[in-house]
């Protein structure tokens, strides 16, 4: 396909599909299921990202001090830079359990110009795909630091092979837009495609609000992320194509 479209970062009626839409969206049905707060490992990694200017994504606790997400949660205007502000780990129903200030955000120069913004709606193009994904460098102010959630550390043939040990089953979770305070999971969806940019194509059920959500393996030494949710086909066009995931291979250098 020539452009995905965004799971738009921003969570908010104006962007709400509807139930019919969001089944298409779903692959027929919705699969995901509620995490219980508060949040057990690995999901207490897991929280919501605002920018300043309110909008929100999900992010996840890899280090201390360090969170992954998208990098389009930053880029949804196209006129200048949607900072990060927060970073709320364990974040149910307005409550969180931890509470970090976002210091800086960092992603690939190449993915801010790979983005073509056509109203409302903003579209990645295939030569910024593999790019969004993007760190977060934090600073705790209050609340317990929740154990981080480990990222996958090797090289693409090891994933593929880690991949193929968990039969293309994985865990994805998120701050869904039809239940953005509440975190959801769509637990052993499957991963279709790692494809030659190091991105995946997977049917994991997400939403607005999802953009940046971890996707996981269970493996014999515990879950890994793999890759975060980056894009998804508008809903006329789920037959076409996969929902797209970047993996970790292509994060930046760590700040």
């Amino acid at each position: 396909m020539k452009y995905a479209i965004l799971l738009l970062a921003l969570s908010s009626s104006v962007f709400a599909q509807t139930s019919k839409e969001n089944k298409i969206l779903f692959f027929g049905q919705d699969d995901r299921v509620f995490i219980a707060a508060p949040y057990a490992q690995p999901f207490s990694a897991i929280g919501q990202l605002e920018t300043i200017s309110a909008s929100t994504c999900t992010a996840t606790l890899v280090a201390p001090d360090l969170a992954i997400t998208a990098a389009h949660c930053f880029l949804m205007d196209a006129k200048k830079l949607d900072a990060g502000r927060w970073f709320k780990a364990g974040f149910h129903k307005g409550e969180y359990q931890a509470r970090y200030q976002v210091v800086a955000q960092y992603f690939h120069p190449r993915f801010k110009k790979g983005l073509v913004y056509k109203g409302d709606d903003v579209y990645i193009q295939d030569s910024a795909a593999a790019y969004d994904i993007a760190w977060l460098k934090l600073k705790l102010v209050d609340g317990k630091a929740p154990e981080p959630l480990p990222l996958f550390n090797g090289k693409k043939n090891q994933l593929k092979a880690l991949i193929a040990r968990a039969k293309s089953r994985a865990t994805q979770a998120g701050f869904a837009e039809d239940h953005d305070t509440e975190l959801t999971a769509h637990k052993d969806c499957k991963i279709t495609r790692l494809r030659p940019n190091n991105t995946i194509y997977h049917r994991c059920d997400t939403l607005a609000g999802d953009s940046g959500s971890p996707i996981w393996l269970n493996t014999s030494s515990g879950p890994q992320i793999i890759a975060v949710q980056s894009s998804a086909p508008d809903w006329f066009n789920r037959k076409k194509a996969d929902n797209v995931g970047v993996t970790v291979l292509q994060l930046p250098p760590k700040p």
